[in-house]
């Protein structure tokens, strides 16, 4: 909160007529889109990790023609992301807040569709996740769920290649 309160003094020393109710309302609306993190791609940069997978971006043991349904083990994938929020008033910075979210899916039953060196469905399963928002030492968000049955698949369209 200390942070705030000296984003807060800036923001009235440097502006003049704008509100801080105003800006940080706007402010609320940029760290949503900065929260705005894909699942499936968190999933796919863990299992290019996997060394099983590698195997199927060689193209000459692995046909771009065929596909490959490979099934994987209950397993646990773990990121860390520090999105951060710079503000500027006429055009230069007078604070950034830096948010640190920590993500744990807990993975079961998953099947991962496979062709020409690209993950481009993922099929059925379960998932339990646990996610935590913090900024600095002050929790802004924790919440557990439950297992939760994913849809049966989520296609990648072109897919996301597996590399190393």
């Amino acid at each position: 909160m200390k942070k705030i309160s000296s984003l807060r003094e800036a923001f009235s020393r440097e502006t003049k007529g704008i509100k801080w109710s105003v800006a940080f309302r706007e402010m609320i609306k940029q760290i949503a889109d900065l929260l705005n993190i894909g699942v499936p791609d968190i999933m796919v940069k863990a299992w290019n990790k996997y060394s099983l997978l590698l195997k199927y971006s060689d193209r000459e043991k692995y046909s771009p023609d065929e596909i490959f349904l490979v099934p994987l083990a209950e397993h646990t994938i773990k990121s860390e992301h520090h999105p951060y929020l710079e503000i500027l008033i006429n055009n230069r910075t007078v604070g950034k807040m830096v948010f640190d979210i920590n993500i744990s899916l807990m993975l079961e039953g998953i099947i991962l569709k496979i062709q020409d060196g690209k993950i481009k469905e993922i099929l059925t399963g379960s998932c339990k996740g646990k996610g935590t928002i913090k900024h600095g030492d002050f929790v802004i968000f924790e919440k557990a769920s439950g297992s939760i049955s994913l849809p049966g698949s989520m296609d990648l369209g072109e897919g996301l290649p597996i590399k190393p």
